[in-house]
């Protein structure tokens, strides 16, 4: 179903922007340079101190990096599903939303063939959520429906997110803000429900591996449904096909290989661009109070970013 205009927008409050962090930059990358000028003692600690700090953070990283491949190494074979299928109370059911623009559509096919071969997909709701100046996005939505109708989705919505929305600027978090709540609305979802139903939103060149949902399913239940105190991240490897690249490409990849998405039951603000970050502190915000972030023991690859 394409839906381009039926759903109210709801205004939310955007952030104000602000020139201090590029200020804040301007101040500290010419410090090596300046620092001598005032005086060569102070340039004798200062700056190796400095160095000291980011080599600290690294290890630290590298560290953490270290104790997430040995624990997804241990997980690779692990049939989640078995942890929890018989002894639930009510089914987990899944959301997942995939934000697409101008990608081509083999390619937004391969992310939505990867929830296609989810162990569990018959509990997956698919969210493909288009803009209005995507080009042939009518002919991209009828191809999708065609090719996934009757790969075993609880359902298929395709939504298009209106152009010039108040208090909006055009990327992912509107798109998936506007995605989500047609989603919602169409399901009819009651309160009762919404302990039963994980929220994923992902980009158009994702390819998660078929025991995503059963693997999020599983650490929610063992966790006790935290619905409102947590946010499930997977570690995520950025760049298909790395082994193939360049040295520098391979070490950016890598360390960028931090957690991603997966959150109970809330919606992402439009007035911003990219969603992590800002989705966390925005939902810490509302929660009033510090929110967990649990790692899934699955990875997920992410498109080309070099």
């Amino acid at each position: 179903m394409i839906t381009p205009h039926k759903l109210p927008h709801t205004v939310v409050e955007t952030g104000q922007s602000s020139h201090r962090d590029m200020k804040t930059v301007w101040l500290i990358v010419p410090l090596p340079f300046r620092i001598p000028f005032v005086s060569n003692t102070i340039a004798y600690y200062l700056l190796p101190s400095i160095q000291g700090v980011f080599v600290f953070m690294w290890t630290i990283i590298s560290i953490l990096a270290l104790k997430n491949a040995v624990i997804l190494y241990w997980n690779r074979s692990r049939d989640f599903a078995r942890d929890y299928v018989d002894n639930e109370k009510a089914p987990i059911r899944h959301i997942v939303a995939i934000s697409c623009y101008k990608e081509p559509v083999d390619l937004i096919a391969r992310s939505i063939q990867t929830m296609a071969d989810q162990t569990l997909v018959h509990r997956i709701t698919m969210v493909i959520s288009f803009e209005q100046k995507t080009p042939d996005k009518e002919k991209k939505c009828e191809i999708l429906n065609e090719m996934f109708e009757k790969c075993g989705f609880e359902r298929m919505i395709f939504t298009i997110h209106p152009y010039g929305m108040e208090n909006e600027i055009p990327g992912k978090c509107s798109n998936s803000n506007y995605g989500l709540r047609t989603a919602i609305k169409e399901i009819d979802i009651t309160d009762d429900e919404m302990d039963n139903i994980l929220v994923t939103t992902c980009d158009a060149d994702s390819k998660f591996p078929p025991q995503y949902t059963a693997a999020l399913s599983s650490k929610y239940l063992k966790e006790n449904r935290p619905a409102l105190s947590t946010i499930y991240q997977l570690p995520l490897f950025y760049n298909w096909k790395l082994d193939s690249l360049s040295f520098a490409t391979r070490v950016t990849g890598l360390l960028r290989s931090f957690l991603i998405l997966a959150k109970k039951g809330d919606f992402v603000h439009p007035g911003y661009q990219m969603d992590n970050i800002i989705c966390l502190i925005r939902w810490m915000g509302v929660m009033q109070r510090r929110l967990r972030i649990s790692m899934i023991p699955v990875p997920v690859l992410s498109g080309p970013t070099s």
